[in-house]
């Protein structure tokens, strides 16, 4: 791939934008939520502050404590004449106790499946609603955190997960709302706007930031090329975690020519996992990045769940911009 843009170029933002068919905003806080002890906290504290509208989706969710106190969180709201949309896959909930929906929907909260399993449907099976996104009001949180004791705790210890999510709250906020209600208009028919979801926007904080979808019925182009922009923009550093890195043979050769013009190039994956056959397909690919110079590492504490990247140490700078994802692959 060649590309003459690079950061602190003025037609970098331009061209991620272009890219990813989304803006670049300004004027949020963005917090960044590391592990369950910070995570669930800010969801639960969320939904409980929800004035006019909840739209949550989330891939995975099973028996537990955080499952309890989520599901008391959201039956209380709904309680209170809150409008609530819970969107569960198909696939990733299917552990999720009977009772908890129950509980949901004689609360009046209105929950649905995104693309439940049937048998004349099984060559979308693996086409699942992978987003993690919770919204409320003008407040949003997302990442790669499941509902389940996995994700509690501080990522330090082999039972629980270490994972990042982000509570947001400005302009940006919106366009995760806007990839919920995709979602939820497959799913439904239903579509949802007006002041409770599509709040006029406010400046809350210093902070840039763009999210990037990627969905089973639009695709990975926005999210795949994006990050091609990103890694071919490194002129001194590129710092990824990912708990299945597997690259293709394009974003490969992009790492390739960036060490070889003398770019850092590191990579934290996990020592175990939860997908050992990803895991295997994974490490056959490293042969040509470890001859090439990438320097991979293993997370052992705890299963590596996390999905960031860092570019030269200044994309995206923790002090002046974030960039987040409203699907994280």
């Amino acid at each position: 791939m060649s590309s003459a843009v690079e950061l602190g170029d003025p037609s970098f933002d331009p061209t991620l934008e272009a890219y990813a068919g989304a803006p670049i905003l300004p004027g949020n806080d963005v917090r960044i939520l590391l592990n369950g002890d910070k995570i669930f906290p800010a969801l639960v504290g969320a939904i409980r502050s929800a004035r006019k509208s909840i739209t949550y989706a989330q891939y995975f969710f099973e028996e537990g404590p955080v499952a309890d106190e989520v599901v008391a969180a959201l039956v209380e709201r709904c309680r209170a004449g809150v409008p609530a949309h819970v969107l569960l896959d198909g696939v990733g909930t299917v552990s999720m106790p009977a009772r908890h929906i129950d509980e949901l929907k004689a609360a009046r909260c209105d929950v649905r499946t995104f693309r439940p399993l049937r048998p004349w449907a099984l060559r979308r099976a693996n086409n699942r609603n992978h987003r993690r996104i919770l919204v409320v009001d003008r407040v949003g949180i997302t990442g790669g955190s499941g509902v389940s004791e996995k994700w509690m705790g501080n990522g330090l210890t082999p039972d629980h997960w270490r994972d990042t999510d982000m509570r947001i709250e400005g302009p940006v906020v919106e366009w995760l709302q806007a990839a919920f209600v995709e979602n939820w208009l497959e799913t439904t028919k239903e579509a949802l706007g007006g002041d409770a979801y599509f709040p006029r926007a406010q400046p809350r904080g210093s902070i840039t930031a763009q999210v990037v979808r990627s969905s089973p019925a639009g695709g990975s182009f926005a999210m795949y090329s994006t990050l091609l922009l990103a890694f071919n923009s490194a002129r001194r550093s590129l710092r990824i975690t990912n708990p299945y890195f597997l690259l293709d043979g394009t974003m490969r050769d992009v790492v390739i020519d960036r060490l070889r013009r003398g770019v850092t190039v590191e990579v934290l994956v996990p020592g175990t996992i939860d997908h050992k056959f990803v895991r295997q397909a994974s490490r056959a690919t490293w042969g040509p990045l470890l001859k090439a110079g990438v320097r991979i590492f293993e997370y052992r504490p705890a299963l590596l769940h996390a999905k960031t990247v860092v570019i030269d140490g200044m994309w995206p700078p923790s002090a002046a911009r974030t960039w987040t994802t409203a699907h994280l692959p």
